[in-house]
């Protein structure tokens, strides 16, 4: 090509991408037909702004908690400003149960939403050696609702108590979390150790062992925090179980000087560890708050089971005994759930509900519809906390641990260990304090066939309960504790 053709061959292709980039720039004096308009575009943000994906999941689980020992739950003497706000944001149940008075196999039940007597799950695992050494835990082929959510997208994390099995197969990384913080065991202490500590004893981040510097519960909290904030662009779940308030009775200083007059050392002490475990509510919530994500979060409040009545410093206040028992002191929880511009803030739900429905619930929340051949005994509580349902969410509830079972079925409760059997009206009567399996066989006879009809659907228990099976005297019968 001569220099003279070239010449104009690069002066046409000039003018060629000049005019190009003029087409994006506003000609002088030519008519503009669309332009951006200030207040239009602020409607286009607030209206994408309604449009809302799944929601962000926190699910927070105490241990041993007693029944009366919040303020939303009616105390007075410990102070819970954090749980009663969530309270006041949301709905507050008056009977829910979980599916033992036991930490173990409640957590099977919740984690699975089917009666963990399906596989075997009665009793506790026993102690952490034995349950490391005899490969006891929650059944790999269970599918669990973190592996439900994590296998549609959520970001997923766990810390606290896990209590379902020491293994690597039953390891929470393997169970459906991205992150687990925690102890695998069923308790442990609240402050630093100082000996190294076996992998089912240990605190660990995933599976690395360490030693946590804080006091338990903070570091809890302090975890939940970080991974709110790390997550707060995409979907999350946030499962808490705390050890807190399950023995050791331990606390800081900074919580123990919160009770002054409280003169008795181990009451003190719990109800430190009582207001520890709502500041760490609080926490959570306001890291919600900061990473402005509260409004498309629902947030569970609840406990594994009963206060137990050995430690003398719960209370399950107005109910019957406590952790161990199959009487409403050891099934029936504390539970609140708070979704704002969902749930009605301020409402009370009196029907009985079950940890069993927690699965459902937020496979429903988070829109994932479920194959039909898995099939759960919980169900999804939305419709019938909005009103669209009326009925009650269960015809009947059950239990089972070893000699001894419980049924259900409205207001109606009944309760057998051996040849001793007891009917309670709990309309009427929520202390059982009145046994009327005598004046009202026809309705003992109703709620024993539909717990012969249960059980018969249930498998044996996959390992025994602990060797020492202490009888309790409970109205002149002997009540057997299975663990």
């Amino acid at each position: 090509m001569t220099f003279r053709y070239r010449a104009l061959f690069v002066g046409c292709s000039l003018l060629f991408v000049l005019r190009f980039v003029s087409l994006g720039q506003a000609q002088e004096g030519a008519k503009l037909y669309i332009t951006p308009s200030k207040k239009e575009m602020e409607a286009k943000g607030s209206l994408l702004g309604k449009i809302k994906g799944p929601p962000n999941v926190v699910l927070i689980l105490a241990d041993d908690l007693g029944y009366a020992d919040t303020g939303a739950y009616g105390s007075n003497s410990i102070p819970t400003p954090h749980i009663d706000a969530l309270a006041k944001r949301g709905v507050r149940f008056t009977d829910a149960y979980v599916t033992a008075s036991t930490c173990s196999p409640s957590r099977a039940g919740l984690m699975s939403g089917r009666y963990q007597q399906r596989f075997g799950f009665e009793f506790n695992t026993a102690g952490a050696a034995i349950t490391h050494r005899e490969s006891r835990g929650l059944d790999p082929a269970v599918i669990t609702f973190p592996e439900v959510l994590q296998h549609t997208g959520y970001a997923t994390g766990m810390f606290g108590k896990w209590h379902l099995g020491t293994r690597i197969h039953f390891h929470p990384n393997t169970r459906g979390f991205d992150e687990f913080f925690g102890f695998l065991a069923g308790a442990h202490g609240y402050f630093p150790v100082k000996k190294e500590e076996r992998v089912y004893s240990t605190v660990m981040r995933n599976k690395t062992h360490l030693k946590e510097p804080e006091y338990l519960t903070d570091a809890f909290a302090r975890e939940t925090v970080r991974f709110i904030h790390k997550n707060k662009d995409k979907p999350f779940f946030a499962h808490v179980p705390f050890n807190a308030v399950h023995t050791p009775i331990e606390a800081s200083k900074k919580y123990l000087n919160r009770f002054p007059d409280v003169k008795n050392p181990q009451q003190k002490t719990y109800n430190a560890m009582v207001s520890a475990l709502d500041d760490a509510v609080g926490a959570i919530i306001t890291a919600l708050k900061e990473t402005q994500t509260e409004k498309n979060t629902l947030v569970i409040f609840m406990n594994d089971n009963g206060g137990p009545i050995y430690t003398r410093v719960q209370s399950n206040a107005p109910l019957r005994l406590g952790k161990l028992f199959l009487f409403e002191g050891g099934i029936r929880v504390p539970m609140i759930m708070s979704w704002p511009g969902v749930l009605e803030a301020g409402s009370i739900y009196r029907r009985p509900v079950s940890s069993l429905d927690i699965y459902p619930t937020l496979c429903a929340a988070a829109g994932v519809v479920l194959p039909p051949e898995l099939k759960l005994d919980g169900v999804n509580l939305l419709p019938h906390l909005n009103g669209e349902i009326k009925a009650a969410p269960h015809e009947a509830l059950f239990w089972s641990n070893g000699p001894n079972k419980a049924v259900r079925l409205g207001q109606w409760k009944m309760v057998q260990t051996h040849d001793h059997v007891w009917l309670f009206d709990l309309e009427n009567d929520i202390g059982e304090t009145k046994n009327l399996a005598r004046a009202k066989l026809e309705i003992l006879k109703k709620l024993q066939s539909e717990l012969n009809q249960w059980q018969a659907q249930m498998k044996p228990p996959a390992w025994p309960s602990k060797p020492r099976r202490r009888k309790v005297n409970v109205d002149g019968a002997l009540y057997e504790l299975n663990i």
